[in-house]
């Protein structure tokens, strides 16, 4: 099993070694197809398509575009996935039909790159948008896709707890905060744009590219904890029993 987040668009990624795990497990497994999928229509698709396949030269000529708004006829044709960046509702939507196979298939061993939105649903539950808690501002309204409240609803579920991404760039950091003070999730975690998660069956939790990623949980007391961790540091233990159950 291969998963890698990614907290930014295609735009925003510059340090190829965010991607690297995720090339390397194509490469390693010899996959012949190479799932893109990205929301809008077909023409929509194949305008963005290029900012994606730009990144993964050593992957370009197994790449099939998939524009969502036309539909998922039959994921399981594909060895590996990347899904984009763009409105986390219209990812959530269009995939939840397959959210099933999407799992089965990850777990055996199909490896994952999820780009913001593609990040956005990974988790146990997916953060669809919303700016306030409560009726008070906690991010950005830039960033609430057209929501007020902050609004989750069932994830991919190929990584525990919640993912938000953008933190520091677009200040969502914020609303991940909230999310676990509010009890809507155990753990989140808030990834900075050029900055990736990158989870194995095989080896630890690490964290890839040039910012941070933010693991938030709530203490005994109730309080948000916020642990920062960098490219090269290790993960909390008491974030990887959380993220383990324990």
């Amino acid at each position: 099993m291969t998963t890698v987040l990614v907290g930014g668009g295609p735009d925003t990624t510059r340090r190829r070694d965010c991607l690297q795990p995720f090339v390397e497990a194509c490469l390693q497994r010899d996959v012949s197809r190479v799932g893109l999928l990205l929301a809008g229509d077909a023409d929509s698709a194949e305008l963005f398509a290029p900012e994606y396949t730009t990144l993964l030269p050593k992957l370009a000529d197994r790449i099939n575009i998939v524009a969502l708004e036309d539909g998922i006829q039959r994921i399981s044709q594909f060895d590996a996935l990347v899904v984009g960046g763009g409105p986390t509702p219209a990812y959530h939507s269009a995939l939840r039909p397959v959210f099933a196979d999407i799992r089965r298939m990850v777990a055996s061993g199909c490896p994952y790159l999820g780009f913001s939105a593609g990040a956005m649903i990974a988790g146990d539950q997916a953060v669809l948008g919303g700016y306030q808690t409560g009726g008070v501002d906690v991010c950005p309204a830039d960033w609430s896709e057209g929501l007020n409240e902050i609004t989750l609803r069932g994830g991919l579920g190929i990584v525990p707890g919640v993912i938000e991404v953008h933190a520091a760039q677009a200040g969502t950091l914020g609303r991940a905060i909230h999310i676990v003070l509010r009890q809507q999730a155990r753990i989140a975690v808030a990834l900075d744009e050029d900055t990736a998660l990158h989870s194995s069956a095989d080896r630890a939790t690490e964290v890839l590219g040039a910012g941070r990623a933010w693991w938030i949980h709530a203490n005994e007391l109730g309080q948000a904890v916020v642990d920062p961790v960098s490219a090269g540091q290790s993960v909390p233990d008491q974030v990887q029993r959380l993220q383990h159950g324990r």
